[in-house]
């Protein structure tokens, strides 16, 4: 049976990475796949339970306890900003400067722990979808963005689940862990990463040719309800899938940190707060918590359904998977090579 598990989980995730990358119908509707393929998932394993779905109708609803989630926020953003689209369009004219345009994807990775990532991530995407750059500038800022968001929301447990599962995971000995226990053990390797983001989003934006064409961002309040919607069908599909890939994450805790680290990778298509969930425990040597936490947050931005900062941007952009997994890829295993080199070859 635990085969036969096993065997499901790897050909589900080979489906959900390369069905996607062929099928340009998949692709462009990518959030009813994921829908569908955690439904069938859970069902085949029989993983469904009263629990399970009362989590996945709500997860999409909820942050933790408070009845404002991703669905929510991005419907309420999306408005305010169709409505004060000419107002807002001015102050995003401002973005045109690549300082100023860094300056605020910094801001907002660090803030995110703070306001959230889905605020953070609604915010930046309307600014940048009325922005004056050409959209092939937009999308390059829109995925240095997202992982500069997604890194920094991980610093509290305000920012996103993922940290604030692990708050509640170490709560109890040796760590008894507080409200800024992750701020306090990651900040110095979160805070140069959103860095690398942020710089990263200003050389994209002083690369913008003077007269390359500008196109018309338009959208309409149906566009909007729906973009909500799609998301709402998204983060469900995502939460069915992260129960789905709990019993592959167990046993890995035992195996050391390089194999944690490298294991958090699979954050790129399964939800990263069930990883922390399914592995974070006080058993772990600090130096564990912290390649792992660092890997499934970089990790999380390779692929759209890594983290909810990619599904916003992803949405409001019209980011295909197949043209993320393109931009993000590169400079995302790089990256994450790098600070795995940092955090276990050099033990910092």
């Amino acid at each position: 049976m635990v085969v036969d598990g096993l065997v499901v989980q790897i050909a589900t995730l080979t489906a959900l990475i390369t069905i996607p990358v062929v099928s340009k119908k998949i692709e462009h509707n990518i959030e009813y796949f994921f829908l569908a393929v955690g439904i069938v998932s859970v069902s085949i394993v029989g993983l469904w339970s009263t629990h399970l779905l009362e989590e996945a109708l709500l997860h999409p609803v909820m942050i933790g306890n408070i009845p404002i989630g991703i669905t929510q926020v991005v419907l309420v953003a999306g408005l305010i900003f169709y409505y004060n689209k000419d107002r807002v369009a001015r102050f995003a004219f401002r973005l045109k400067n690549p300082l100023i345009l860094a300056g605020m994807v910094f801001a907002l990775g660090i803030a995110s722990s703070i306001i959230s990532a889905i605020v953070a991530s609604a915010i930046l995407a309307e600014l940048l979808a009325l922005s004056q750059f050409p959209r092939s500038i937009k999308v390059k800022v829109a995925v240095a963005s997202a992982f500069a968001i997604g890194i920094g929301a991980a610093l509290l447990p305000l920012g996103e689940p993922l940290s604030t599962i692990a708050i509640a995971k170490l709560k109890g000995e040796p760590y008894n862990a507080t409200f800024t226990f992750l701020l306090d053990n990651l900040w110095d390797l979160v805070i140069p990463l959103v860095a690398v983001f942020s710089l990263l989003a200003y050389f994209y934006a002083k690369r913008t040719s003077k007269d390359a064409y500008i196109a018309e961002y338009e959208t309409s309040v149906k566009e909007v309800v729906m973009r909500a919607v799609r998301i709402y069908a998204f983060i469900f599909g995502l939460t069915l899938l992260g129960e789905f890939f709990k019993p592959l994450a167990e046993p890995i805790a035992a195996l050391g940190i390089t194999t944690l680290y490298l294991f958090g990778i699979l954050s790129a298509v399964a939800d990263n707060a069930t990883l922390t969930a399914a592995l974070v425990s006080p058993e772990m040597e600090l130096g564990e918590i912290r390649a792992f936490m660092i890997s499934l947050v970089i990790s999380g931005g390779l692929l759209i359904p890594g983290n909810v900062p990619n599904i916003i941007f992803a949405n409001i952009l019209k980011i295909g998977f197949k043209e993320w997994a393109r931009l993000a890829m590169p400079v995302g295993i790089a990256v994450f090579i790098a600070a795995g080199a940092v955090i276990i070859g050099l033990g910092l």
